[in-house]
């Protein structure tokens, strides 16, 4: 059920943009319908970003722009929406074809969620607001920014996500170190027997200015590397997807098989941009889990919210936590555990 709506919600809300030109009010808000038509979502970002004031038009081309820059064009959210089975699960198995092809896809995501914000403000955040048709849409298009937002971290912390979350899952290793680094940032623990940490307190400050604490995972032998950011009292490990070197964000390799690749590389941080919000992992998915999903259960009638809520419960049954509940950094933790065992 849930995705026969998200699936004709989105076909609806496709008429939020074909339409955003097509009026008598200039030849520039055409061009830029017809630049989003025609997948030129840099050409609209050029265009638009540096307006110092932005009509609630540009900001949904830029928030368009942004998702389909991503690789979530209109027509790739109806396909991962149609492809996954209606569990959180298969909803990040999804995702990963769609952005395998974008240089920064969560980083571009994050950007979308901000400029739906700026139309729309709190409302997709309160389940009693009263919302026009247009809102709504919108709203579904700010939870599905922010959730894929989430599938794409998921994404990243593991060698093979959708092998995780399959009928006959093995263990993934770089997941387990993964959340090995997630509880450690927290808690300053490292529970699993099969983690070994490294930290030797090492500092490194990258091309976007940021400075984050390396620390290494080793399992069987297989190092894993991880940066750990703090905020007040607060550390998280930082979403990085790739390599590169302290000094230069180019080029990003994906792999140590890369010919680029050097021995002065690090696991690089998604975000280039030294003015935006570090991300971190538990962060990205919690607000997704939290926030996102809400804003699409905004737009939603009884019986698709309930089915939204059985969506988040996937990850609170792993805490054993009721519906409801803020989802937490150590829900994602077990989430992610629990799935990840052989």
């Amino acid at each position: 059920m849930l995705k026969t709506f998200l699936t004709t919600s989105l076909v609806t809300a496709a008429l939020l943009f074909s339409g955003c030109g097509s009026d008598s009010e200039g030849e520039s808000r055409l061009e830029t319908q017809n630049m989003i038509d025609k997948a030129n979502y840099q050409g609209v970002i050029d265009k638009l970003e540096n307006n110092l004031t932005k009509t609630p038009e540009e900001n949904l081309a830029l928030a368009a722009a942004y998702m389909g820059r991503a690789g979530l064009s209109l027509s790739d959210l109806i396909k991962v929406v149609g492809d996954s089975d209606g569990d959180f699960g298969s909803f990040i198995t999804s995702i990963d074809s769609a952005t395998k092809d974008s240089k920064s896809p969560l980083a571009d995501l994050n950007k979308a969620t901000d400029y739906y914000k700026n139309v729309v403000g709190t409302k997709c955040d309160d389940e009693n607001a009263v919302l026009t048709d247009t809102q709504k849409d919108i709203c579904i298009y700010k939870g599905l920014s922010q959730t894929m937002g989430a599938a794409t971290a998921m994404n990243y912390i593991a060698d093979d996500i959708s092998g995780v979350f399959s009928d006959d899952s093995t263990q993934d290793n770089k997941l387990t170190a993964s959340t090995c680094a997630m509880q450690y940032a927290v808690d300053g623990t490292v529970e699993d027997p099969a983690c070994e940490i490294v930290d030797n307190g090492e500092a490194l400050t990258f091309a976007n200015k940021h400075t984050y604490q390396r620390i290494d995972i080793i399992i069987s032998g297989e190092s894993y590397e991880y940066l750990l950011t703090q905020n007040g009292t607060v550390r998280s490990t930082v979403v990085t997807k790739g390599y590169c070197t302290t000094k230069s964000f180019d080029p990003r390799v994906e792999d140590m098989n890369d010919a680029d690749y050097t021995s002065d590389m690090h696991v690089c941080p998604v975000n280039e941009d030294p003015d935006a919000q570090k991300l971190t992992t538990g962060a990205v998915i919690a607000d997704a889990l939290n926030n996102g999903i809400d804003a699409i259960g905004v737009a939603a009638d009884d019986d698709m919210k309930s089915d939204i809520d059985e969506f988040k419960q996937e990850v609170l049954d792993s805490s054993d936590k009721n519906p409801g509940d803020e989802i937490t950094e150590e829900d994602i933790i077990n989430y992610l555990n629990s799935n990840n065992e052989e």
